[in-house]
């Protein structure tokens, strides 16, 4: 597998716009009334747009690139120890911890190794950023697939989010 992990291009826009509708027609397909599949055209317009601006230096964007085309992408945050974490009862505001805000690969790629790559990866960057913690979310809902993914990769569950419909 001629697999790289690199920073994005503008020229990833079709496939990682890919990986995107692919991950939302999941969501969608299971939570219709939370989710939906953005027009192709509109996201590899915008991923064009936002593609071409640099990424900040508290941000890492990933690109899973197979055999010279983009089938996964891989988004994180850097947050500093809170301001106030010495008056706040979790000991995480006080660490320095790195948000994974995204990972997805387009359906057919899946599997792989693909996102475990992309993972350890973000992972390596973490370390490098002197994170004590890695963090994420996901839909317990609909990607219980993705749970396993991340507790096979070292996360523990760690909390619960609950929503409320008010319409």
């Amino acid at each position: 597998m001629g697999l790289v992990i690199r920073p994005p291009e503008p020229q990833d826009a079709e496939g990682l716009a890919r990986a995107l509708s692919d991950l939302a027609e999941q969501y969608g397909k299971l939570e219709p009334d939370r989710f939906r599949s953005p027009p192709r055209a509109a996201l590899v317009e915008w991923l064009v747009r936002v593609l071409a601006e640099p990424v900040p230096d508290d941000a890492l964007w990933l690109v899973a690139e197979l055999d010279g085309e983009a089938v996964g992408d891989a988004q994180a945050q850097l947050h500093e120890p809170d301001t106030d974490a010495a008056v706040q009862p979790g000991l995480d505001a006080g660490r320095r911890r790195v948000y994974l805000a995204y990972l997805a690969v387009q359906t057919g790629y899946r599997s792989r190794g693909i996102g475990g790559r992309l993972l350890r990866a973000v992972e390596d960057w973490a370390r490098a950023k002197e994170a004590e913690l890695l963090l994420t979310d996901t839909n317990l809902r609909n990607n219980l697939g993705a749970v396993e993914f991340y507790e096979s990769n070292g996360f523990e569950k760690q909390a619960v989010v609950l929503r409320k419909a008010l319409a």
